[in-house]
């Protein structure tokens, strides 16, 4: 008992870390911008939310055209749907959250029993996932209208809904952190690794199947089925929880607790410019690495499942821009030498325009591939240079080494940001303001981060 008392106060530390730091940036002291970032976040949501609805409404069916078939095909597919968003989330939690140095430090010296930090920060980051499975989820209920189910069934639906999300991300971190620890999979994010190669098999291949035989059997979706599916996710979510606790007994670490950026000696004949210490910035972040490794992983998928140069190629223009998301990192990886910036003669405008010729260097294959390949391709490269420049923007407002979960926050504001904007980029022009507004903010918040650091 004593155990659980203290997993649930680690958990409400870390909680009560949120609270005080989230909005600890000096941006966030006047009441009026707090309010008009809530109301720029809202603002976007509803307009995601909007658009989701208007697609729904094009492929919406009367209840004389939904056959038992059908509904089986639409039930089978938002089941794996949630599995593949769940393994999404699982994967966003576990590369962008860390514990601050301070947090660790903390959490170390308390006078907990063995393995209460750790089922406190496995709680704290089911809360997280959970946190995010529901703003996704909001955007996904509207799918229930195609289902024409009366009240109690959708309202069982919705209970499963949530049941599955947890029996899947208890399955992730069973296979993909308990397992892969006790093997030495964790190394190199090996484990990471297999995840991506298991939700890209999922997604293009096991999922058409399950669909395609779930479509075939002679069942009925009604309430005795779901609360049959229910029981035994609760089974599922039990004995994965069982072998959660069995394994960690045999693993030594307790969190999550390694550095942010790689430290590796300089090339002999590299000189310490401007230019060079904000490439450094960028290239040193783990998170790039792993990013990089995330979009070769896809490409090679694809190739291997294709044979064909073009078709990946394709792929490789959709994904790619996720390697832009590594800026989210760049705040928080300088800023142990900030400080040192005037003495190097970096201004926040020459700092702010390395940094933009740094996005369309990272981006430069985007407009390769985009000139190259036949189609629609100049999308994803608007998508990435936006994606860089929110995710520096969001690094600024959010800097990781206040708060546990800054970083979180500052990822989950980024893609909503991110894609709110690249659903209104349809052309140069719209493209060049949002981009000029981008500039401009990020102007504002180095010139604001500089006369912080100077006084």
């Amino acid at each position: 008992m004593k155990k659980l008392m203290d997993s649930f106060l680690v958990t409400k530390v870390l909680l009560n870390e949120i609270c005080h730091n989230l909005l600890s940036n000096n941006i966030f002291e006047k009441k009026h911008n707090r309010y008009l970032l809530l109301c720029i976040i809202v603002a976007l949501y509803i307009l995601y939310f909007y658009l989701n609805m208007s697609e729904l409404n094009k492929i919406f069916i009367n209840r004389d055209e939904v056959s038992n078939e059908l509904r089986n095909s639409l039930f089978s597919s938002l089941t794996n749907m949630i599995i593949i968003i769940t393994g999404v989330i699982y994967l966003i939690v576990t590369l962008s959250f860390t514990l601050t140095k301070k947090m660790q430090y903390l959490l170390k010296i308390l006078p907990f029993e063995k393995g209460s930090i750790w089922f406190g920060s496995v709680i704290f980051k089911l809360l997280l996932s959970y946190c995010s499975f529901l703003i996704v989820f909001a955007i996904i209920i509207p799918m229930l209208r195609l289902f024409h189910y009366n009240i109690g069934l959708n309202f069982l639906i919705l209970i499963y809904c949530q049941l599955l999300f947890v029996a899947s991300i208890c399955f992730y971190y069973l296979i993909f952190y308990s397992l892969s620890n006790l093997v030495k999979l964790t190394f190199f994010n090996i484990n990471n690794g297999l995840l991506v190669l298991f939700l890209f098999l999922y997604y293009f291949s096991f999922r058409f199947s399950i669909d395609m035989k779930f479509q075939t059997f002679n069942i009925t979706v009604d309430h005795a089925l779901v609360v049959k599916l229910m029981l035994i996710l609760c089974i599922l979510i039990t004995s994965f929880v069982i072998c959660i606790n069995y394994l960690h007994t045999k693993i030594d670490n307790d969190v999550y607790t390694s550095n942010d950026f790689y430290i590796f000696k300089l090339p002999f004949n590299m000189k310490m410019n401007q230019l060079n210490l904000i490439i450094l910035g960028t290239i040193r972040s783990k998170l790039t690495i792993r990013l990089l490794g995330v979009v070769i992983l896809v490409f090679l998928l694809s190739l291997f499942d294709t044979k064909n140069i073009l078709i990946s190629l394709t792929t490789l223009v959709y994904i790619y821009p996720l390697i832009s998301f590594s800026s989210i990192r760049y705040f928080n990886t300088t800023v142990s030498y900030r400080k040192m910036n005037s003495f190097l003669g970096l201004t926040s405008l020459k700092e702010t325009f390395i940094t933009t010729f740094m996005n369309f260097i990272i981006n430069f294959p985007l407009v390769i591939t985009s000139l190259l390949l036949s189609g629609d391709f100049v999308k994803s490269l608007y998508y990435g240079v936006i994606l860089f420049e929110a995710g520096l923007i969001m690094s600024i407002i959010f800097p990781k080494n206040k708060s546990s979960l800054n970083e979180f926050s500052a990822s989950v504001l980024c893609i909503v940001m991110a894609v709110g904007l690249y659903l209104i980029s349809n052309s140069m022009l719209i493209f060049i303001s949002v981009y000029l507004l981008l500039f401009s903010v990020k102007y504002y918040l180095l010139e604001r981060s500089y006369l912080d650091e100077a006084a």
